[in-house]
C-alpha cells in the first residue's frame, strides 16, 4: 500500500468514525462523498468500516436500528447493498459493466452511506430533503411470526417416521400434526406449560399449544396450573385435565383406551373426533383412579403409575444413554487416531477447565502443533461427560500451525450455533494472506464455504454451498464436512453426512493447502485498510479433525452416526 493511499484511507477512517457518531459535519460528509467517489477500494473500505461498527453494536448490545423505506433508495444501490449483506465484496457488486456518471455515482454513494449507517446507529441525521427522503417514509414494521405449538426438548432412541410434521432434532419446534414415533421416547413441552412424555410406537397429532390428539401408544402428562383445561382426545373419548398428573395408553388401533389419574382430577368426555365433544361429563377421576374403555364398556380399576415413565426415570436413561454413546464415540477416536492419514486430531477430551492448550492426539507424527487457547472457556461437549469449548467473544480462538502442504485434505468439525451467522463465522483461518492459504467458514447467507488463495497469492475464490443453515438448527449440535480433492479437483460440503454441494476446481491455480500460522473459530487476516473484521464462532465446537485424504461418504457418515449426540 503507498503512502498516498494510507493517508486517503486513514483521512476516511477519521471521517467514518465521525460519521458513526454523528458528530460529522456537513463539510466532512462532502469530503466522505468525494473519497467514495468512483474509487471501489474506498467503497470497499468504507463497508469493511461500516460492517465491523455494525457488529460491535450488535456484539456490544445496541439499540434496535431504524428501518428505511425501499422508496427512500435507488433500485440499483439497495441491490449492491442486498448483494453486499450476501456475502459480495464491492468489487464484486461494482461490475465493469456498469459505469456511472459521476454525479450519479456521488449521489449514489451518499444514499448508501447514508442509509447503511442510519440503519447501524439509530441516530437521525439532518440531511436536505431533495437528497434523501427517507425521515418523510413511516418505516414498515412485520412481526416475524410461526406456527409452533410445543418443542422436543429430550430423547432417548427415538426415531420418528418422515412425514414433514415430525421433529428432526432436539429442542425443535413442532408444529401442528401428526408426530410418528416408530420407537424410544419423547419428552415435549407444550407452550401452554403442559409436559407430556411419550412412549414409541405411537401416533400423536399436536392440535393446539394446550390440546392434542392420541391415536396410538402410551403417554405421561404433567400439566402445571397455568395449563389447566389442557385435553387430549382419541377416538372414543376427550380427557380434559383440571390440574393434575395422568397418564394414557392405547392399543389395537383406538379401540382398547386406559386413563390413569395420578394425582389431582381429570374429566372425560364422550367424543369420536368428527363431532363437538358432549358437555356432559362421562367420568371423573380422582388421585388413584383408573378406567379401561373397550369397545362400549368401561371398567373401572386402580391407577398404575409404574406402568408409565416419569420424568426422573426419563432423566436417569438419557444420562445412560448419554454414556453409552460417549464411550462408543471414544472408541471411534481411537480409531481415527490410528489412521495413518489422520494429521490433526483436537477430541478436547479429558483436559482441566484451567488448560489453555488444546492437545493435538496425533502430534507425535509433527503434522500440527498443539493448540494454543485464546480467551475461550470450556464447556460441556455433546454429552453431559464430554468436554467442549464456547466461543462467544471476537477475542476468542485457538492457534495451531502446520508448515506442510496437502493436495488433498478432509476437514471434519462438530459445532453447536448460539446465533445464526449473519456474519461469517470462521471454523479454521490461516492467520496470514499467502499463497494457498484458506479459510473455512460459514458465511452470513448460511452457506458453508471454503476460501482459497491460488498459487501464487494473488487470486482467492470460495467454494460455497447452498444455503444450509436455519434458524431452527440453533443450540443443535451439527457435524460440518468438506473435502479437497486437487487430484480429482473437486471440493465437497457435507451436513451432518449429507452431501450439500460439490464444485469443480477449473485450471491448476489451487494444488494445494498450506494452513501455516492458523487459527480454530476465528480469524486474523486484515482488511484493505489493515483492519481485523469481527469473524469468530459464535457457539460451541468439541470435535475438530484434519485428515490427509479424501473421506468418502460411508467414512462420513460412520463418524456422523457414533458421533451424534443421541
Amino acid at each position: 500500500m503507498t503512502e498516498t493511499t494510507q493517508r486517503k484511507f486513514s483521512q476516511l477512517e477519521e471521517l467514518l468514525s465521525k460519521l458513526h457518531d454523528g458528530v460529522a459535519s456537513d463539510e466532512e460528509k462532502r469530503i466522505i462523498e468525494d473519497l467514495l467517489s468512483g474509487d471501489p477500494e474506498a467503497c470497499e473500505f468504507y463497508l469493511d468500516y461500516t460492517e465491523l461498527c455494525a457488529q460491535m453494536e450488535f456484539e456490544l448490545g445496541a439499540s434496535t436500528p431504524l428501518e428505511i423505506g425501499n422508496n427512500a433508495i435507488s433500485a440499483q444501490i439497495s441491490e449492491s447493498t442486498a448483494l453486499f449483506y450476501r456475502g459480495q465484496t464491492t468489487k464484486q457488486i461494482l461490475s465493469q459493466n456498469w459505469k456511472p456518471t459521476p454525479v450519479f455515482a456521488i449521489a449514489a454513494i451518499f444514499v448508501l452511506f447514508v442509509g447503511t449507517v442510519l440503519m447501524i446507529v439509530n441516530k437521525q441525521l439532518s440531511f436536505a430533503p431533495q437528497a434523501v427522503e427517507a425521515q418523510s417514509i413511516p418505516p414498515k414494521v412485520e412481526g416475524i411470526t410461526h406456527d409452533g405449538v410445543a418443542i422436543l426438548m429430550e430423547s432417548v432412541g427415538a426415531s420418528f417416521v418422515n412425514n414433514g410434521v415430525q421433529p428432526s432434532r432436539e429442542n425443535g419446534i413442532l408444529y401442528p400434526g401428526e408426530i410418528l414415533l416408530e420407537s424410544g421416547i419423547a419428552a415435549i413441552e407444550f407452550y401452554s406449560g403442559a409436559r407430556v412424555i411419550l412412549e414409541g410406537p405411537a401416533i400423536f397429532e399436536l392440535t393446539s399449544e394446550n390440546s392434542a390428539i392420541l391415536r396410538e401408544g402410551r403417554m405421561r402428562a404433567l400439566v402445571p396450573p397455568q395449563a389447566c383445561g389442557f385435553s387430549v382426545s382419541t377416538r372414543q373419548i376427550e380427557v380434559v385435565d383440571l390440574g393434575t398428573e395422568f397418564g394414557m395408553n392405547i392399543q389395537d388401533d383406538g379401540h382398547l383406551t386406559e386413563v390413569h389419574c395420578f394425582n389431582g382430577l381429570v374429566d372425560i368426555y364422550e367424543s369420536d373426533l368428527k363431532k363437538e365433544k358432549n358437555d356432559k361429563v362421562l367420568r371423573s377421576l380422582e388421585s388413584g383412579e383408573a378406567i379401561n374403555i373397550q369397545a362400549s364398556k368401561i371398567y373401572k380399576m386402580s391407577a398404575n403409575p409404574m406402568a408409565f415413565i416419569t420424568y426422573n426415570e426419563l432423566a436417569q436413561t438419557f444420562l445412560e444413554n448419554s454414556s453409552t454413546r460417549h464411550e462408543q464415540w471414544k472408541s471411534l477416536i481411537e480409531e481415527i487416531r490410528a489412521d495413518q492419514d489422520i494429521l490433526a486430531l483436537y477430541n478436547f477430551e479429558d483436559q482441566g477447565p484451567r488448560e489453555r492448550s488444546l492437545v493435538n492426539q496425533v502430534s507425535f507424527q509433527n503434522h500440527f502443533s498443539h493448540g494454543a487457547i485464546v480467551g475461550c472457556r470450556w464447556t460441556n461437549g455433546r454429552w453431559p461427560s464430554k468436554g467442549g469449548l464456547e466461543f462467544k467473544s471476537p477475542s476468542d480462538r485457538v492457534r495451531f500451525q502446520s508448515d506442510d502442504p496437502y493436495q488433498t485434505i478432509t476437514l471434519s468439525a462438530w459445532v453447536r450455533l448460539e446465533a445464526m451467522p449473519n456474519r461469517t463465522m470462521c471454523l479454521i483461518s490461516s492467520s496470514e494472506n499467502a499463497k494457498n492459504s484458506l479459510t473455512w467458514n460459514l458465511q452470513g447467507s448460511g452457506k458453508l464455504s471454503l476460501g482459497l488463495k491460488n498459487d501464487k497469492g494473488k487470486g482467492y475464490k470460495n467454494f460455497s454451498s447452498p444455503q444450509i443453515i436455519n434458524r431452527s438448527m440453533l443450540g443443535k449440535w451439527l457435524h460440518l464436512t468438506t473435502v479437497f480433492n486437487s487430484i480429482d479437483r473437486t471440493v465437497t460440503h457435507y451436513l451432518n453426512a449429507n452431501e450439500v454441494s460439490k464444485s469443480q476446481i477449473t485450471g491448476k491455480a489451487f494444488s494445494q493447502i498450506l494452513f501455516g500460522n492458523a487459527e480454530i473459530g476465528n480469524s486474523s487476516l486484515k482488511n484493505p485498510s489493515g483492519k481485523t473484521l469481527i469473524r469468530h464462532l459464535t457457539g460451541r465446537m468439541d470435535e475438530f479433525a484434519i485428515f490427509g485424504r479424501a473421506l468418502n461418504t460411508e467414512a462420513i457418515r460412520r463418524i456422523y452416526q457414533i458421533g451424534k449426540p443421541n
